[in-house]
């Protein structure tokens, strides 16, 4: 008998690598070219970053790519290889919901130093399709802003520091993106 203790994490998963990534390859196949709009999108979340443009356009841009990925990718193509994938949808949906009700209260200027850190997040958002390449992967695998989580949660975490916002709004917002990141890192680790 084995005891709770010896699981891993890797336990836990109920698919392998390969099917992961082929159903990755499978949700950009069925919305190319697509991408290319979500890629547009996170540039002009950096365009407005760095022109201190409007903070409600940003959250819209963001609200819209949770709440497409929530649906799209979770509750439709990752359902089907891992049962917590409802879960994370409903999460993307309650994200997406609380950015619309941000874009409509008041805000403070960020500080110059989290304006720069948020550009900074959401230039690596807007790159990183590109770790695919780096990852030996092929281009039908990149993870793209509005399509995958990871990239999308990068972009908000980089909007919530480069937009106006009260601090403890900010802090609210990125708790489900940070949770993202965090569960998206642990699934990147075990499936690489």
């Amino acid at each position: 008998m084995t005891e709770w203790w010896s699981y891993g994490l890797s336990d836990f998963l109920m698919f392998s690598p390969q099917a992961y990534w082929r159903l990755v390859a499978r949700h950009n196949a069925a919305w190319w070219p697509a991408q290319l709009a979500g890629a547009a999108a996170c540039l002009a979340l950096l365009w407005i970053a760095l022109r201190g443009g409007s903070a409600r356009v940003a959250l819209a841009i963001v609200a819209i790519a949770w709440g497409f990925t929530g649906w799209a990718f979770h509750r439709e193509r990752y359902a089907e290889i891992f049962l917590g994938a409802p879960w994370a949808a409903a999460a993307c949906g309650v994200e997406a919901a609380l950015l619309v009700a941000a874009m409509f209260a008041a805000g403070v200027a960020p500080a110059p130093r989290a304006r720069q850190a948020g550009m900074s997040l959401t230039a690596i958002a807007l790159l990183f399709p590109l770790l695919s390449f780096a990852q030996g992967r092929s281009w039908p695998e990149a993870e793209v802003f509005g399509f995958l989580p990871d990239p999308t949660a990068l972009a908000t975490l980089g909007t919530l520091l480069a937009v106006a916002m009260p601090a403890r709004r900010r802090i609210a917002l990125a708790i489900v993106p940070l949770l993202s990141l965090a569960f998206g890192l642990a699934t990147r680790w075990l499936v690489a």
